[in-house]
C-alpha cells in the first residue's frame, strides 16, 4: 500500500542538525521555518474540504519531549494557509498507538516497515471531524515510509480518503544515496 507525497528537502547533515534542534533541543519556533518550506511543495493542492492529520509521536518520545514534532509542524502549516489562501484547515490528531513499540531509529529498513504494521488506531471521537474530508498527513521527515504507511492503512480501514502526505525531509534509498555521492 504506497502512499504518495511531499518531502521539501533531502535529509544531510545540516538537515538533521536542524530537526535535532527542533525536536531534542525544544526548539519548537523551527516549526514555523519548516511549515514555510513544506507550504512551497503544497502549492498546487486543493485544500478544500482537507484536514491534517499529523503523524503521533510514540508515547516514549511524548514523555521525553513534551510536545508532538508533527502535531506542531501541522499547526504552522495550517496557519500559513490561513493567511496565504484565507482558509481554514483544521489539525485533527486522528491517530495514536496502541501499545509501544520498537524504536524506529535502531532497525533495518526491513525491520522498519514491518516494525509498526497494526500498531495505530484511530481515535473514535475524531471519526464524524474526518468524515467527508480528505487528509492530508503530516510528519517531520520520512525513512522508509513506514509510519505514513500505517497511519494510511489505519484511516483507510475505517473509510478515511487519505490524499497523501507532506513532510519536511527524507531521506533517500540506499541505493540513491550511492549514487549521489559517486556523482557529487
Amino acid at each position: 500500500m504506497a502512499i504518495s507525497g511531499f518531502a521539501t528537502c533531502e535529509y544531510s547533515t545540516d538537515t538533521a542538525k536542524l530537526i535535532s534542534e527542533f525536536k531534542e533541543s525544544h526548539q519548537t519556533s523551527i516549526a514555523d521555518v519548516m511549515a514555510s518550506a513544506m507550504l512551497d511543495a503544497l502549492q498546487n493542492f486543493d485544500f478544500e474540504n482537507c484536514i491534517f492529520v499529523p503523524i503521533p509521536s510514540k508515547r516514549e518520545s511524548f514523555a521525553t519531549r513534551g510536545f508532538e514534532p508533527a502535531t506542531l509542524l501541522a499547526k504552522a502549516l495550517a496557519r500559513r494557509i490561513a493567511r496565504r489562501e484565507n482558509l481554514l484547515v483544521p489539525v485533527v490528531k486522528a491517530l495514536s498507538y496502541k501499545h509501544s513499540v520498537a524504536d524506529q531509529a535502531s532497525l533495518s529498513g526491513k525491520d522498519r516497515r514491518t516494525n509498526l504494521i497494526g500498531t495505530m488506531t484511530v481515535n473514535g471521537s475524531y471519526a464524524k471531524v474526518i468524515a467527508g474530508n480528505r487528509v492530508m498527513l503530516v510528519d517531520d521527515i520520512v525513512t522508509t515510509g513506514a509510519s505514513l504507511t500505517e497511519a494510511k492503512r489505519c484511516l483507510e480501514e475505517v473509510d478515511f480518503q487519505v490524499q497523501g502526505f507532506v513532510a519536511f525531509a527524507e531521506t533517500l534509498p540506499r541505493n540513491l544515496q550511492k549514487l549521489r555521492a559517486r556523482t557529487d
